[in-house]
C-alpha cells in the first residue's frame, strides 16, 4: 500500500513541477533541478509501479483513484498557474481541447475497466 501511494505521489510531484516549468520557465534551473531527472524519475516509476503493482490492480478502488488523481492534481495546477498569471509554452492549458478529450478518454477507459472488474468479482461470488 505504501508503494502506491509513494509512486503516486513522485508522479504527481514531477509532472507538477514540469507544468509550473511550462508555465513559468525558468523555474526548475532556479531550483536547480534539470528536467530531463523529471523525466527519468517519470519513467522509473511507470516501470516500477508495472512491475510491483499488479495486485492493486485487482482491487477495484485503485482503477477510480488513480485515474481521478493524475487528471485532477494536473488540472488544478494548471488552473493556479494561469490564476498566478503565467502562460504556457506548450499547448498545454486549461483552453485546450486536446487536453479534455484526453481526460475524458483516459476516464472513460478506466471506467470501461472498473465496470469490467466489478462483472467479474460478481460472478465469482
Amino acid at each position: 500500500m505504501k508503494t502506491y501511494w509513494l509512486i503516486v505521489t513522485v508522479l504527481l510531484v514531477n509532472l507538477s513541477s514540469l507544468l509550473v516549468n511550462d508555465y513559468f520557465p525558468g523555474t526548475l534551473a532556479a531550483l536547480g533541478i534539470p528536467p530531463w531527472i523529471l523525466f527519468a524519475v517519470i519513467a522509473l516509476m511507470v516501470l516500477l509501479s508495472a512491475l510491483t503493482l499488479k495486485t492493486r490492480r485487482e482491487k477495484k478502488r485503485y482503477m477510480i483513484i488513480f485515474p481521478v488523481l493524475m487528471i485532477a492534481v494536473p488540472v488544478l495546477v494548471l488552473a493556479v498557474s494561469a490564476a498566478l498569471g503565467g502562460e504556457p509554452n506548450n499547448s498545454i492549458s486549461l483552453t485546450s481541447p486536446s487536453l479534455w478529450i484526453g481526460a475524458a478518454v483516459t476516464l472513460w477507459f478506466f471506467w470501461l475497466e472498473y465496470v469490467r472488474a466489478s462483472r467479474k468479482e460478481a460472478e465469482d461470488t
